[in-house]
């Protein structure tokens, strides 16, 4: 367990690091594109900014304890994220997963993890997004005669896609957004390895760009 949790940890620091040369990478050229000679104007849209949202999601998991098949646990998660967009249509983020109840009859426990995040805004507000970073999953079979918590952590991988709605909308950048959200979730490490469902919705916040990086119009 402490070599999977150092390994992971590992892991998210150079994560950290490619993910940062990158975003700085992406700014250099897209700066460099405009050129010196003037300010990057950006036509004013909901999804500018930052972002922080906040959720509550399903849990569908499929678990293999040392090559067997557990089947499917049922459950919940809530989830945060945070990020800031790099270019009109990449952004870099954080996913915090909360502990999450998961069972499947007397077997019950939790699963969750931390994990860098990139997206991609593919049509209008539908946003696809990956990542790695390192999760764990505990269960325990209070039923069984031994009642000790099986698991431990590892790394985990994020593929999933989410829908900004904005049925407030009041500015011309930035505000408030209904977010739904569906991921696939991975663990191939340690004892127990999983592949997990999440489905649920997010209520977001972006911050929007000040007016002199946006293309007003006359009339504003």
């Amino acid at each position: 367990m402490r070599r999977l949790t150092l390994h992971g940890s590992r892991s998210i620091w150079f994560g950290v690091v490619a993910l940062v040369l990158f975003g700085s990478g992406l700014r250099a050229a897209h700066a460099d594109e405009v050129g010196d000679s003037q300010p990057i104007l950006e036509e004013p849209r909901s999804r500018q900014g930052y972002w922080i949202g906040f959720g509550a999601s399903g849990i569908a998991a499929q678990l293999n304890e040392e090559g067997k098949n557990r089947g499917i646990y049922g459950g919940w998660t809530g989830t945060f994220r945070i990020g800031q967009l790099i270019t009109r249509r990449i952004g870099l983020g954080l996913l915090v997963e909360y502990p999450g109840g998961i069972s499947k009859g007397t077997d019950k426990g939790s699963l969750g993890g931390l994990v860098l995040e990139g997206s991609f805004l593919a049509w209008k507000d539908l946003s696809v997004h990956g990542g790695f970073g390192i999760g764990y999953i505990m269960v325990s079979d209070s039923k069984a005669i031994d009642t000790s918590l099986r698991g431990g952590g590892g790394s985990y991988l994020l593929l999933g896609a989410s829908y900004d709605l904005y049925p407030f909308k009041k500015k011309l950048t930035g505000g408030w957004a209904f977010t739904p959200v569906v991921d696939f979730h991975v663990m191939p490490d340690g004892n127990i390895h999983f592949l997990t469902l999440i489905a649920g919705l997010q209520v977001t916040w972006w911050s929007g760009l000040s007016d002199n990086m946006l293309h007003l119009p006359e009339d504003y």
